[in-house]
């Protein structure tokens, strides 16, 4: 068995995915994705949803502070989810501030790391987007990306993507 450099190893996909499914169904899509954060070191998973040209977590999940159930919403230019919505597909940097790609992007100095996958409806089009980030520089191959955009797949099946958060009051 080879050596992984990550805190806490990542096991086989199927595995994998046959944990979060277990999870998913027995405890809701923010502890099936609590479970896939725990399989690397980002601090941040969640899945980001676009309306009104704005971003906002329909499901938010910090390792750091498990109890804060939201993210702040922004412009949906202002996070890296607008690569993934404008592409339909995956888009990682391991750090922001060495990424030429994200030289104007103002998410740069505060998000510093970023991957994320689409989630797609039946028809083809964009749900969200499932992501991991953090404020600190992360290794985007330690993360499975078989498993995520499986992940993807299965929230989008089973009805577990929330629509866009209602603002508070």
């Amino acid at each position: 068995m080879a050596v992984t450099p990550t805190p806490t190893p990542t096991p086989r996909t199927a595995d994998s995915f046959q944990r979060f499914s277990q999870i998913l169904n027995a405890s809701g899509a923010r502890d099936a994705l609590a479970y896939l954060l725990s399989l690397s070191d980002y601090r941040f998973i969640g899945i980001f949803r676009f309306q009104d040209g704005k971003a906002n977590a329909a499901i938010h999940y910090d390792r750091e502070s498990p109890e804060v159930l939201s993210a702040t919403e922004v412009p949906d230019t202002a996070t890296y989810c607008c690569y993934v919505r404008d592409s339909n597909g995956v888009f990682t940097t391991a750090n922001a501030l060495e990424d030429r790609r994200l030289d104007q992007h103002p998410a740069r100095e505060t998000v510093l790391a970023y991957c994320g996958v689409p989630v797609m409806g039946p028809s083809g089009h964009l749900l969200g987007t499932l992501c991991h980030y953090d404020l600190v520089p992360r290794d985007p191959e330690q993360l499975d990306m078989e498993l995520l955009l499986q992940v993807a797949v299965a929230l989008e099946q089973g009805d577990h993507v929330p629509p866009y958060p209602v603002a508070s009051a």
